[in-house]
């Protein structure tokens, strides 16, 4: 079950960034995202994948790699992957460490890291997907997608709708209690998501609890960060396009842009891609000594279930920072990415969009993207709001060795701006 951050990931200030001084003084904070990188007209060669046209000539980068081991040594960060997005384009990936601090095998930008809560970037892309493509309805109560009475206990008339699953307003609370019950350890979860639906939302369902599982206030009312309503808002994607989720998102989404290290699975036919001794594993610090947790799966698995390499998600990133389209590969309309970027209930959190949401990393723009935290992983995917420049970083760690992780960050940044 993927925690909630302490502070919630858009929030969250990157202190180092400001005080390092090299993003600039913090101006006016527009929240306007409409990423244009690159040209429209760019197209893969014949047979070429998307990821791989979009994916330059990397720079050496002595200085940055030793930057970033040495704060990983600080930070005790076994494994780190990061990348630069620079106007539409990959144009530069980094790998570091071992995928198990007991042997494993080197990192390299292709090793699948599990991103945590960065994953609902996924689901709501592929929810903003099906709604363009006339397969499923934003607006639409979930219950009748489902045929089931999902109804928020407190407020049975008020429909809960999957844009405000998007944007953590639709009234679902985190219950930690049942949630610990969705795991599993190095193996696929034994609960599949469509079952969790019923037994977590619907009176009577084996976790069903109105106190618990739900907030307050009437959906489309107030801001709450929530795993459930994400998990939701995936499970009613695959039950709208009739297929499950994890397949439909990656046919429609890791092969048609060529994201070939990515899967939301451990090992489950026919989606087998992700074979244990591939990943690298979530460590964490702790009394003096490594901690190695295993490669949990969860039922929950579209808030923070993604496997996937840097090199992969820098492919997502650049997709987005291109307007939808990479390479001749057409996810989202320009338009229809724009609006998913646009806050979408400001009276209830002016910083969150449809997964998407905007932070402070000391610039004079807003970024937009978001942040990941499990035991033993630290993630983050960000964009500028015109998508010049954008990275991705990923490490078997811990948010609390935040200080070493915001150093990685500067430094890619800065490199990032060089290039």
């Amino acid at each position: 079950m993927p925690p909630t951050p302490t502070v919630p990931a858009p929030l969250r200030p990157l202190v180092l960034l400001l005080a390092a001084g090299c993003l600039g003084p913090v101006g006016p904070q527009r929240r306007a995202a409409a990423p244009h990188a690159g040209s429209p007209d760019d197209q893969a060669a014949p047979g070429q994948s998307a990821c791989a046209a979009a994916t330059r000539a990397w720079p050496e980068s002595p200085s940055l790699d030793r930057r970033i081991r040495a704060a990983m040594e600080r930070g005790r960060l076994p494994a780190v992957g990061a990348c630069v997005v620079k106007d539409g384009d990959i144009a530069w990936c980094g790998a570091y460490g071992r995928t198990a601090v007991d042997g494993g095998q080197p990192v390299t930008t292709d090793t699948p890291f599990l991103w945590a809560s960065v994953s609902k970037l996924v689901t709501a892309t592929a929810a903003v997907v099906a709604d363009e493509r006339g397969m499923l309805d934003l607006d639409q109560d979930v219950a009748e997608v489902w045929g089931l009475p999902i109804v928020h206990p407190d407020h049975p008339d008020t429909p809960i709708r999957t844009r405000q699953l998007l944007a953590h307003v639709g009234g679902i609370d985190d219950n930690d209690a049942a949630m610990d019950g969705y795991e599993d350890d190095n193996r696929p979860p034994a609960l599949s998501l469509d079952a969790l639906v019923p037994r977590y939302f619907v009176a009577g369902g084996a976790d069903h609890s109105p106190r618990r599982n739900f907030t307050g206030a009437a959906p489309g009312r107030r801001f709450r960060y929530s795993n459930m309503g994400s998990a939701l808002a995936g499970a009613t994607v695959g039950a709208a396009v009739g297929q499950p989720f994890d397949a439909h998102v990656e046919a429609g989404l890791f092969d048609a842009l060529g994201m070939d290290h990515s899967a939301w699975n451990l090992g489950r036919a026919p989606h087998d891609t992700l074979p244990l001794d591939t990943l690298a594993e979530p460590h964490s610090w702790r009394g003096g000594a490594w901690v190695a947790n295993g490669h949990a799966t969860y039922a929950d698995y579209p808030n923070g279930g993604l496997r996937s390499s840097v090199h992969d998600m820098a492919c997502f990133l650049a997709m987005a920072a291109r307007g939808g389209t990479l390479y001749g590969t057409r996810i989202l309309e320009t338009d229809t990415l724009h609006a998913m970027m646009a806050p979408a209930y400001p009276a209830a959190d002016r910083d969150q969009a449809l997964g998407w949401a905007y932070t402070d990393l000391g610039d004079r723009q807003l970024w937009i993207g978001h942040d990941g935290a499990e035991d033993g992983v630290a993630s983050e995917l960000y964009l500028t709001q015109d998508g010049r420049l954008g990275f991705v970083l990923v490490a078997s760690g811990d948010w609390r060795n935040e200080q070493a992780m915001l150093d990685i960050e500067d430094a890619v940044v800065a490199f990032g701006r060089r290039l």
